[in-house]
């Protein structure tokens, strides 16, 4: 904390430094509970990882939304119906920016600025945020939200030789197209759903195509019985009358999902070695698809790497002319003063995802792992945001305020196995958060909106009409 002497009133305006969509989800949040928001863009263009032309953003063209459409979207402003149940990466982009000028929020973004420095003042006006801009401003803010997203640091494990490998070895986030694979020897590392997704690419046009794992893991498809996996597992869609089936009962509709993929062994995979959700699930028909076909192959983790050659674990070896490492992402937030917030793994840590301790008017956008609606969840962490910043500058439930951050402390996790791998530092049980978030709401009186709640937003939408055709 710098402390310096002033005078003049303390700033009453709040910094989002990102205009993706966890950004524009913040930003919403606080103008609805009338809070003044500075969305800050180092780019030129609003739509975060979605925005393919932004430089380091890990899209790519065969990229795809996880979840489906109709579960998906932001709280009250759904997908366009014209969508495909699994929007492409230029339809969700088209999204987000129509949901910004839905609501608003695109003339509060300023672009091409990167904010460089930001510190906690206190002087005798009180507590604020001292930021120092690319541009060399400086400006003072009452509190600040990262927003920056997850998938902007590359993790690149220590693999034996990996420097010698004489090929093109590069991380997924540089990965754009399926035309890279032409007449090429692939090897995609990682099983996340950006690596399957690439290993279908390069399944479809590579002369080789192989898929390591360091493990077997659970596959959903993304579709059973015409209907989308997530709409059925999380019960936002009934599962179709079908009389072979009988009656199943909804908490079983999850077995029957898993079931309707058989025998992974038969695919050439490994049995996955933990329970299903120890892990973010992987949703994806097509790498199985060509699993089935042979032209897609399973390989264990890697040993070393000589030259052109990789030598797997189990002994075999094959030659590769291109190695992905779909290996996931780091966060760091550079410009927070050393020592500000704990790392664990390359990874912040945020209490309920969204404070950090000891810490006023700092706040971090949806900073934790789960199987869910991301954007649902962050809109509902987003509450809690402006809800501070309301209690920041007008005393408003300032003590249950207090209380969340200092004494709420719910077991986000629920002692449920995850596995003790660096992806899932923060990875959360779904039926905990929003527990909590229930509790939130009912205990400390923090409003919640609920996915289709076309009013919780109402008085800053500008149009009713979304994305247009």
């Amino acid at each position: 904390m710098v402390e310096i002497i002033s005078t003049g009133e303390l700033p009453k305006k709040f910094c989002v430094v990102g205009a993706g969509p966890g950004g524009l989800i913040a930003a919403r949040a606080l103008r609805n509970r009338g809070v003044e928001v500075d969305i800050l863009e180092r780019y030129s263009e609003i739509g975060g990882i979605w925005n393919i032309n932004q430089p380091g953003s890990p899209m790519y063209e065969s990229c795809n939304f996880i979840s489906s459409k109709s579960y998906g979207g932001f709280v009250g402003y759904p997908m366009p119906a014209h969508y495909p149940d699994y929007p492409r990466w230029d339809q969700v982009l088209e999204y987000v920016r129509a949901f910004a000028r839905s609501h608003g929020l695109e003339p509060l973004v300023q672009f091409n600025i990167e904010v460089t420095s930001a510190e906690p003042v206190r002087d005798t006006r009180g507590e604020f945020w001292r930021v120092t801009l690319s541009t060399g401003e400086v400006r003072e803010y009452r509190g600040v939200v990262y927003a920056g997203g997850a998938q902007w640091e590359p993790y690149v494990p220590g693999i034996e030789g990996w420097d010698t490998f004489t090929g093109r070895g590069i991380h997924a986030t540089e990965y754009r197209r399926p035309q890279e694979f032409d007449g090429q020897r692939v090897l995609i590392v990682g099983a996340g759903n950006s690596g399957v997704d690439i290993a279908a690419d390069a399944a479809q046009r590579a002369s080789k195509a192989i898929l390591s794992t360091r493990r077997g893991y659970w596959f959903f498809p993304k579709q059973i019985f015409g209907v989308p996996s997530p709409d059925l597992l999380t019960g936002s869609a009934p599962l179709p009358e079908i009389p072979v089936l009988g009656n199943v009962p909804p908490e079983r509709v999850g077995e029957l999902v898993l079931a309707s993929v058989g025998d992974l062994t038969r695919y050439g995979l490994p049995a996955p070695d933990h329970q299903v959700a120890a892990t973010h699930p992987i949703m994806n028909n097509q790498v199985l698809h060509y699993l089935s076909h042979g032209k897609l192959e399973w390989r264990p983790d890697i040993e070393r790497i000589e030259g052109s050659t990789v030598l797997f674990k189990d002994g075999r070896q094959d030659d590769f002319d291109v190695i992905i490492l779909a290996t996931g992402y780091d966060v760091n937030i550079p410009w927070l003063p050393e020592g500000a917030i704990r790392y664990e793994q390359g990874h912040p840590e945020f209490h309920l995802g969204t404070f950090v301790d000891g810490a006023t008017g700092l706040y971090g956008m949806g900073m934790l792992h789960l199987a869910d609606n991301a954007y649902t969840i962050f809109d509902r962490l987003a509450q809690l945001i402006a809800a501070d910043a309301l209690a920041i500058l007008t005393g408003e439930n300032a003590e249950n305020m207090r209380k969340i951050k200092e004494e709420f402390r719910p077991n986000l996790k629920a002692d449920f196995p995850f596995l003790n791998v660096r992806r899932n530092v923060n990875q959360l049980d779904v039926g905990a958060l929003r527990a909590a978030i229930v509790e939130i709401e009912e205990r400390f009186g923090i409003p919640m909106p609920d996915y289709l709640d076309e009013y919780f937003y109402a008085g800053l939408r500008l149009d009713r009409a979304g994305v247009q055709a």
